[in-house]
């Protein structure tokens, strides 16, 4: 996993800016000595959790990464579920242990929707591996990138940052401060940032602060998943990179695919709006009853509730629905919603991904949610501005024919997120 030379910087740590070589990381995670089992590490931006996390991939241990500022009810159902015989990071008390775990198993991760469920996804050491080296020659990454921890490393975005560096002998700078911080900046600035990640809330967040103004010279790649970005906001920020030299990359990706599926090079999208790439090397895809499939080395091996679930092997033989509505042309693959984001209204059937998009990309509004029953459509809208919120509405009308009586059109001053920074369609539905 790890590709620099030992006198090369792997880490840095942002509060300190102490750094790690990889001479000295390659050392500490083979001090790490882990019980036979199931290690949860409650995941920070810091080196701890990075030689944590390693070390077990070493030691051939299954490790969990887990949000460490989960509430202390959530961290002790997950361990009540998992029984794991170890856990840094929190101070709870280990499980009992229980049933072996699968030798294939390397990582379990969270899935993006999952707030209050047990439900963790179940990697293979053999896919970590792979996706990391797959993304890093998608990105043409190598040694001289020094790219910032703006997303949780316990999300499987995030994880990717570090494993996809690493992989190549680049440098990861360490920080939990998010992008709002002076700090994150501050460091950025002082190690010579070269690339960002963020999901499409990091971008609006981006926009209101003007990345050209905070981002230090050196900053040149932007990298985009975890939902979709507005078409103005890929102009936007295309151009923004280019300027300095670069490019951006928007990325389609689940946690069941360990992190990327597809990539869109900064070629792809001025020639072909819309995309999220092609597959990334070693996968392929394919659209199977109108929804994407993609078959490669990291597909999840399957699902996990329990302790007794991480004994299972490959239950999905390197192929994984993803539940996403899509179109290929050619290579380049379009996502169009999700399968099971689709409401009736009135008799109505909408796919509430592709009425998000409509509504973002005319009405030209910040943040918004669609959610729908037998007889409403809601609409909740991150502004109080009444031109924002009527022009929602009537594009709303416009692009959907639903009756003005069932719609309503709500302004909310957040609406709920994920750790991974998307919205959390579940908190929306308990309303």
């Amino acid at each position: 996993m790890l590709g620099g030379a030992d006198d090369a910087v792997a880490l840095i740590d942002a509060p300190t800016g102490h750094p790690v070589t990889y001479g000295e990381l390659r050392a500490a995670i083979a001090a790490v000595a882990y019980r036979p089992g199931l290690v949860f590490v409650f995941a920070r931006n810091d080196v701890a959790t990075v030689v944590g996390f390693l070390g077990a991939l070493a030691a051939g241990v299954p490790v969990a990464l887990l949000d460490a500022r989960m509430s202390e009810a959530r961290g002790r159902a997950l361990v009540d579920a998992y029984q794991p015989e170890t856990i840094v990071g929190r101070d709870l008390p280990a499980g009992a242990g229980g049933v072996a775990p699968h030798p294939a198993l390397g990582v379990l991760l969270t899935t993006s929707g999952a707030t209050g469920s047990p439900k963790l996804v179940r990697l293979g050491r053999v896919a970590v591996e792979a996706n990391a080296r797959a993304i890093a020659r998608g990105l043409a990454l190598g040694p001289g990138e020094v790219a910032p921890t703006s997303l949780p490393i316990h999300y499987a975005y995030g994880l990717s940052i570090v494993t996809s560096h690493l992989a190549v002998g680049a440098t990861v700078l360490l920080t939990d401060d998010g992008l709002a911080s002076d700090d994150f900046w501050r460091a950025c600035r002082s190690h010579g940032a070269t690339s960002l990640a963020g999901v499409p809330y990091s971008y609006e967040m981006l926009r209101r602060l003007d990345l050209d103004r905070v981002a230090p010279t050196s900053l040149r790649t932007l990298t985009q998943a975890g939902g979709r970005l507005a078409p103005a906001q890929v102009d936007r920020f295309a151009a923004l990179a280019r300027a300095r030299g670069g490019g951006l990359y928007v990325m389609y990706g689940q946690t069941e695919a360990t992190a990327r599926i597809a990539i869109a090079t900064p070629d792809d999208l001025a020639q072909h709006a819309g995309t999220v790439g092609r597959a990334i090397d070693g996968g392929g895809l394919a659209i199977e009853d109108g929804e994407v499939v993609f078959r490669g080395p990291s597909v999840m091996l399957g699902y996990a509730t329990t302790r007794a679930d991480l004994a299972r092997g490959d239950e999905l033989g390197g192929v994984l629905a993803t539940g996403d509505l899509g179109r290929l042309d050619g290579e380049l693959l379009y996502i169009t919603g999700r399968t099971k984001r689709i409401a009736k209204v009135f008799g109505l059937r909408l796919n509430l991904d592709e009425l998000e998009a409509a509504l973002t990309q005319t009405a030209e509004a910040p943040a918004l949610a669609a959610v729908g029953d037998g007889d409403k459509l809601t609409i909740l809208v991150e502004s109080d501005d009444p031109a924002v919120l009527a022009l929602v509405r009537r594009t709303l009308l416009a692009h959907t024919g639903v009756h003005p009586s069932g719609v309503a059109v709500t302004a909310v001053a957040a609406l709920p997120r994920l750790a991974s920074g998307k919205i959390d369609y579940s908190a929306l539905a308990s309303r």
